[in-house]
């Protein structure tokens, strides 16, 4: 299974184009981001949800999760993270909403993973992000027969058993980024969504039940699977097309640059 190794850069972007790329995708580790620098940019709502974690480690990660959304946001809209106001509907799926809901046309996603967190941005189509820990365990049959498809499993039973755990997790990720994009969660099984493959390594999606009608075929959404770093591996997926790359961002410059103003 070959990822791509994203080329992530740092802020300022020297390209005046490229602070607004179509689809960037930021990375933050929860050690670049202690609590003092994230509470100047959360509100009182998101200091409160993050005490309802009984421990301080699920605590720091939803304040990073949302501090790097509302710092992504804000560079590009051009305000205060604190000034923006972030809901989630009824599937759990956060969005802007507000007076910047129309006006900025942006779509944004978060996920984490072990010390990491993942912003992903996206100008008019929506998006999905998830990542994952590629040798979390190795993948029990009984999750693959809820997760992969028929012709899925007979693809992934034929693989030597060494590959079976990264190959499995690899799958749930892209699929699970798809599940996040369109806003269906785990209203939609996972199994009625099959990967094509290249080299053991997704590179389209398509609907795999015939019962099943959604508003957008799944091969109308772009996937790029990608590697965050070390063990953890991500997917992100956009309605219509991905430019080719995205922009991959780390995250501390932005978060110091609001933090401190």
């Amino acid at each position: 299974m070959m990822l791509r190794d994203p080329d992530w850069r740092s802020p300022p972007f020297p390209e005046p184009d490229t602070s607004a790329a179509p689809v960037q995708i930021w990375r933050l580790r929860l050690d670049d981001a202690p609590f003092e620098a994230l509470r100047p940019l959360t509100v009182p709502a998101e200091h409160d949800r993050a005490r309802q974690f009984q421990f301080e480690a699920d605590q720091h990660r939803h304040l990073a999760g949302r501090g790097l959304a509302r710092a992504a946001l804000a560079s590009r809209i051009g305000c205060a993270p604190r000034e923006l106001s972030i809901v989630e509907d009824p599937n759990g799926k956060p969005r802007l909403d507000g007076e910047f809901e129309n006006d900025s046309s942006l779509e944004f996603n978060v996920a984490h993973a072990a010390d990491t967190i993942v912003v992903a941005l996206s100008r008019e189509h929506p998006v999905g992000i998830d990542v994952e820990p590629q040798d979390r365990a190795d993948a029990p049959e009984d999750l693959a027969q809820r997760v992969l498809t028929d012709a899925e499993r007979r693809r992934w039973h034929a693989l030597p058993a060494t590959d079976r755990a990264a190959v499995f997790i690899h799958l749930w990720t892209c699929k699970e980024a798809f599940l996040k994009a369109t806003g269906t969660g785990l209203r939609r099984a996972p199994d009625t969504i099959e990967c094509s493959m290249e080299n053991k390594t997704a590179v389209a999606l398509n609907d795999a039940d015939a019962d099943y009608s959604p508003d957008i075929p799944a091969s109308e959404w772009a996937l790029h699977p990608f590697r965050v770093s070390g063990d953890l591996i991500g997917a992100v997926v956009r309605r219509h097309r991905l430019p080719s790359p995205p922009l991959f961002a780390d995250a501390p410059p932005l978060i110091d640059r609001f933090s401190s103003s």
